[in-house]
């Protein structure tokens, strides 16, 4: 269309219209009428990179947003081949290289040792580019192979991160942490979360690092403990006096109470019960814990002996919001003694939100005494025995004012042809129900396989609202 010219006088000036009012009247999306200070609050929220790479060819302005939030996260792929062959290594290493300005968007960056077996060649490219990440904070190293020659790649990443001042770092190989590296770990300094996972090799706990990670270190997860002595553990865990977030794999149980008597502002502890060495240490813990997850198994379904002692003496004053059990049986669901609840609402009635025994049995009247004595409790999530009608279902979680999530799932019964699982009777009516009675917040609902979400949305006709419940097909944990 050729452009034509308008004439007009002084007087008919005011009745031009410009474009971007032609564009507003007749509904064209302008992305320049959209204030730069709120785009990235708005890409903040897609969670696919190609919909952010869309949005950094878009327009300068969108460029200018997308391009750090694109940029802050660089993740390797390892893609497998369709017809057999190499798999196919995807790394933005040589996009930096060719555009190095976006080097200073990166904050985390999460590499594989896939790699160094696959295209060794790359390994040089990634050395290049993360020297140019010179405001990095996360380094993610991820290795699953039993290749020894990945070593050498892990060491040339350490010598680069040395000159980095990074806060967060994760180790996970499933062969264990040689001299050569270890000697490397225990350099940096400054440190404020340190994960660190192997399947074999000696157990690294943190030994000669942990004096020189204390001013800094607030999370630790260590994923191989077991096979060290308990006075090792808690000697080297007393030098982390700010840790808030500790995670241990196979500590010994008579080390954990100990270890809360010198941590202070620890407020998430997940850790193993083996069912032997009970502590004997009777000093109470310094820790105010608001997020509990506990791991153990058994071969009685009745639990693993003094574990719901343990774990009243964890948590010596109100401060509990989250509590995680995963008790496994040989012999079927482990039971959750009453007793055990009527404890926990004693010292935590006014402070637990959130309750989760997936693997744990729990009966209806138990269901029903936890929302009942937990007013703050938001989400619930067990097995249940024998239930025959939703109603039931409804009725045990009336008093549940601030319940927002409900997971019950089913247990297994023995029957003439092996085990079978039970199927609760319940529907899309039931789940609506539950959630327009009176007062209810109910909005996620699971029972079983099908997980049942509820949200208002806007009726057909455009003129109100409508409730809508949609129904999905879920996997059990």
């Amino acid at each position: 269309m050729k452009r034509q010219k308008i004439a007009a006088s002084c007087e008919d000036a005011s009745s031009i219209t410009t474009t971007a009012d032609m564009s507003a009247e007749i509904g064209v999306f302008d992305p320049a009428c959209i204030p730069v200070d709120i785009l990235p609050l708005i890409f903040e929220h897609l969670t696919d990179r190609r919909d952010l790479h869309t949005c950094a060819r878009l327009s300068k302005t969108f460029h200018a947003a997308a391009t750090p939030i694109l940029y802050r996260s660089l993740d390797s792929r390892v893609l497998k081949s369709r017809t057999g062959g190499w798999p196919v290594i995807l790394h933005p290493a040589r996009t930096l290289l060719e555009r190095p300005e976006y080097a200073k968007y990166v904050r985390q960056v999460r590499l594989t040792g896939a790699m160094g077996t696959a295209m060794p060649e790359l390994v040089r490219d990634c050395y290049e580019a993360l020297r140019l990440c010179v405001n990095l904070e996360s380094f993610r190293w991820i290795d699953d192979s039993s290749v020894l020659l990945n070593d050498e790649v892990l060491l040339g990443y350490l010598s680069i991160l040395r000159d980095v001042p990074i806060k967060q770092l994760t180790i996970r190989t499933y062969l264990g942490l040689s001299e050569d590296i270890w000697t490397r770990l225990i350099e940096f300094r400054g440190l404020c979360e340190v994960s660190i996972w192997t399947m074999e090799g000696p157990p690294r706990i943190l030994q000669g690092w942990s004096e020189k990670l204390g001013p800094s270190l607030t999370h630790l997860e260590l994923g191989r403990c077991a096979g060290v002595p308990a006075s090792i553990l808690v000697s080297v865990i007393s030098h982390l006096p700010h840790l808030r977030s500790l995670r241990l794999k196979g500590a010994p149980t008579s080390a954990i109470l100990e270890i809360l008597t010198f941590l202070p502002q620890l407020v998430m502890l997940d850790t193993e019960y083996f069912g032997s060495g009970f502590s004997r240490y009777v000093d109470v813990p310094v820790a105010s814990l608001r997020e509990l997850t506990v791991r153990t198994s058994s071969v009685d379904v009745r639990g693993p002996q003094q574990l719901w002692s343990w774990i009243q003496s964890l948590l010596p004053r109100p401060s509990l919001e989250s509590f995680t059990l995963n008790a496994f049986s040989t012999q079927g669901d482990a039971a959750v003694p009453r007793q055990f609840l009527l404890t926990l609402v004693n010292m935590h009635k006014e402070t637990l939100k959130t309750f989760t025994a997936d693997s744990a049995l729990l009966t209806l009247d138990d269901v029903r005494c936890l929302c009942a004595l937990f007013p703050a409790l938001e989400s619930l999530s067990c097995s249940i025995a024998w239930c025959q009608d939703a109603s039931q279902i409804e009725e045990a979680v009336s008093n549940g004012l601030n319940l927002h999530q409900l997971r019950l799932y089913t247990s297994w019964v023995p029957t003439r042809y092996g085990s079978e699982r039970v199927k609760v009777p319940f529907t899309i009516e039931d789940a609506r129900k539950m959630m327009l009675r009176d007062q209810s917040r109910l909005r996620v609902i699971v029972i079983g396989r099908d997980m049942y979400t509820g949200r208002w949305v806007q009726n057909s006709s455009r003129d109100g609202l409508e409730f809508e419940v949609i129904c999905d097909v879920v996997h059990d944990s």
